[in-house]
């Protein structure tokens, strides 16, 4: 399986094989316009939150979900989400995914044009 990455709407980076969904959700930020809309990832990372006394605890715990991109529209999120799986789905090689506006761009880790990139090539196999 090729190694991809995946940038995040924060400018980090996640490892796509620990991608189990990508979807959109509403975004709750308060300067958003109405409609506007993420591309989330979550991950098979569990994360949660818990209290504990003597002798019970009490807590969630679920997967962890990063915002990949941020839309003025929920069809333009879905879009990016859905380009966003095939290009998963169908990877044959080493790649970073990033995005510019709505498109889903696909670098090869070998390209060392952007200084962006920390796992440009120096981690991964080349294939």
């Amino acid at each position: 399986m090729a190694q991809l990455w995946v940038k995040t709407h924060g400018g980090d980076w996640l490892r796509a094989d620990q991608i189990i969904e990508i979807g959109t959700e509403p975004v709750r930020a308060p300067n958003d316009g109405p409609g506007a809309t993420e591309v989330i990832a979550r991950l098979a990372v569990a994360t949660g939150s818990g209290n504990r006394d003597h002798d019970r605890g009490d807590g969630t715990v679920g997967p962890s979900a990063r915002v990949l991109g941020r839309y003025p529209d929920e069809n333009s999120a879905q879009r990016v989400a859905d380009r966003l799986v095939l290009t998963l789905l169908s990877a044959e090689r080493n790649a970073q995914i990033t995005f510019e506006d709505d498109d889903v761009l696909v670098r090869p880790v070998h390209d060392r044009t952007t200084s962006d990139t920390p796992y440009n090539g120096r981690a991964l196999d080349h294939r």
